[in-house]
């Protein structure tokens, strides 16, 4: 393969990767427009609108699968849960709720794109953004 074709090729990676994470960042931003107007794919949501036959969390059957389940409280998901705080504590942020987190109240606007990165990196790694 000549110089040409190798850079060529670094080229068309970088591209595919750049469009992937375009596609994630979107669907990260969607994710989080959705929970912040309450209309998810949450179980709890779900059977609010007759759409599933049960509210409960997949993983804790006797627990409604609500928001604040999912992104505050849910055992399964402890350890992105620890790693978002941990995250959030370098921010000037003294409580952790679901305003706070969805960077709809408590936040300077200097710190609400961080945080709501910081949620798309915990629903990406959670591996339920796609869910969502």
């Amino acid at each position: 393969m000549g110089v040409h074709q190798r850079g060529w090729m670094s080229a068309v990676t970088r591209f595919k990767q750049s469009v992937r994470l375009s596609r994630e960042g979107v669907q990260g931003t969607s994710t989080i427009a959705s929970l912040r107007l309450g209309h998810t794919t949450l179980s709890a949501h779900l059977h609010r609108l007759c759409l599933s036959c049960d509210p409960f969390c997949p993983w804790f059957r006797t627990i409604p699968e609500a928001m604040e389940h999912f992104l505050l409280q849910c055992p399964h998901l402890l350890s992105q849960h620890t790693a978002l705080r941990s995250r959030l504590s370098a921010l000037p942020i003294t409580i952790l709720n679901m305003l706070t987190l969805l960077a709809a109240s408590g936040i300077h606007p200097s710190w609400q794109l961080a945080v709501l990165r910081l949620n798309s990196a915990f629903l990406r790694k959670t591996s339920q953004l796609l869910r969502l």
